[in-house]
């Protein structure tokens, strides 16, 4: 799974960073929504565009025909080479990614979700994904947020664990994902197979094959990566 995209070679959540991960074969790719000030969803991992435009302001305080102008090329990890490249509307990313057989993970942020509420996020997000030709699935550390979304829509849903605990397991085992995500740095506290269920292990940040493939022996399904297109060649050639 290409995470942002193809993230470790052009800008993240950008539409250059998606569409590199489709052409070199990825079949998942993770991508990151906020919405801004009237509500409109947008790709953005940060609540503010310090990071990647140099601009010290909220993407919730904005309005997007504002937001989409902001060039996102983080310049100071590639200096001049994505100038051109902007923050995207989520529409126009599920617009550009129309290759066969693409799933695409949706992570609704908890900056925008602490800003509008759940179901204000929902209601901008859910008709776009309805709407789309990929199979679309949508995750968020939030948990609750997920459980409104079954509710609201049939889509699959994933969640981004925050801790590995037994409390977190009952948590999941009730929530029934279809997808459940983990920093791998979260696993080392749990050796061992990861827990057996009706979801699919989603691990995150691995950067390299052998990682990979211990992984996949230890019950993981998708591994998620911003190298997704090096690790897709080094492991299927």
């Amino acid at each position: 799974m290409a995470h942002r995209g193809a993230a470790a070679a052009f800008p993240e959540n950008t539409l250059a960073a998606l569409r590199a991960a489709a052409d070199c074969g990825v079949r998942s790719i993770e991508m990151d929504v906020q919405l801004t000030a009237d509500r409109v969803p947008v790709l953005l991992h940060d609540e503010s565009l310090l990071r990647t435009a140099g601009i010290d302001r909220l993407v919730t305080a904005a309005v997007a025909s504002e937001v989409c102008k902001v060039p996102v090329g983080q310049m100071q990890q590639f200096g001049d080479r994505f100038t051109g490249e902007t923050v995207p509307l989520l529409r126009d990313a599920l617009e550009q990614l129309d290759t066969p057989g693409l799933r695409l993970f949706i992570e609704l942020k908890r900056h925008s979700l602490r800003a509008f509420g759940r179901r204000r996020m929902l209601a901008a997000v859910l008709p776009l994904l309805a709407g789309a030709r990929q199979e679309c699935v949508l995750i968020s550390f939030d948990r609750m947020v997920l459980e409104q979304a079954r509710q609201m829509s049939d889509l699959p849903i994933g969640w981004v664990l925050q801790e590995v605990s037994r409390q977190t397991r009952e948590q999941v085992a009730s929530l029934r994902p279809e997808f459940v995500f983990c920093n791998h740095l979260r696993l080392a506290a749990e050796p061992g197979a990861l827990w057996p269920g009706a979801w699919q292990w989603v691990i995150y940040e691995v950067t390299e094959a052998g990682h990979a493939r211990q992984l996949g022996v230890r019950g993981a399904t998708l591994i998620e990566s911003m190298h997704a297109c090096r690790l897709q060649h080094e492991l299927h050639g």
